[in-house]
């Protein structure tokens, strides 16, 4: 698969640009940095959870070990006051986000470590769901920019809405038939990508 190695274009409320694969935004393990960002620089690490948490030997750290998005794996440590509390959420098929993390050396075995808990959340589906779901978002936004335009042409009553508002509004009912099975988990992961789709990382 092609890596881009560059920041494409941020999106808007109309337009769906993000990039998955783009590695300085979203870093697999081989891109990882290994010092903290510049004032201007961020980024997202995203790995699915791959074992149950353990506490690591001789620390009060605990942790698990997740596979980047293209299934290496590395360690994830929490380093945080209450550990093994805020582990308890990264459960195995599950997906961790890792804001602006370094990879560190423990034990000569390379990780990120987590001291804030803050710049670490849970997202309750697996990569292949977070793919999935974004190739969604950008078909339906590209479908639904033709219909936006439709509609300013006719002056519709949703001329003004956003490609991603139309598209929650004429799938609002199989969201609320479908809510128990899919949409009170994807909401998290949709939310994650539509707000990553609006940020400038670099």
């Amino acid at each position: 698969m092609a890596q881009s190695n560059i920041s494409g274009p941020t999106g808007t409320r109309t337009s769906y640009t993000l990039d998955l694969d783009n590695t300085m935004a979203f870093p697999d393990y081989g891109h990882i940095p290994v010092h903290p960002p510049a004032p201007d620089e961020r980024w997202v690490i995203v790995a699915e959870v791959i074992s149950d948490p353990t506490p690591r030997p001789g620390t009060t750290g605990v942790g698990f070990t997740v596979k980047d998005k293209y299934g290496d794996p590395f360690l994830v440590t929490f380093f945080t006051p209450t550990a093994a509390r805020d582990v308890l959420p990264y459960k195995v098929g599950r997906m961790i986000c890792l804001e602006n993390a370094c990879m560190s050396d423990f034990y000569q075995k390379l990780g990120c470590f987590v001291r804030d808990k803050s710049r670490a959340y849970m997202l309750p589906c697996s990569l292949a769901e977070l793919r999935h779901l974004s190739a969604g978002l950008r078909s339906r936004a590209l479908a639904l920019l033709s219909l936006q335009d439709a509609l300013l042409h006719d002056g519709g009553p949703h001329h003004n809405l956003s490609a991603i508002q139309l598209c929650l509004i004429l799938t609002q009912d199989c969201q609320r038939r479908d809510w128990n099975n899919t949409h009170r988990k994807d909401c998290r992961a949709l939310e994650a990508l539509i707000i990553w789709n609006r940020t400038e990382w670099w």
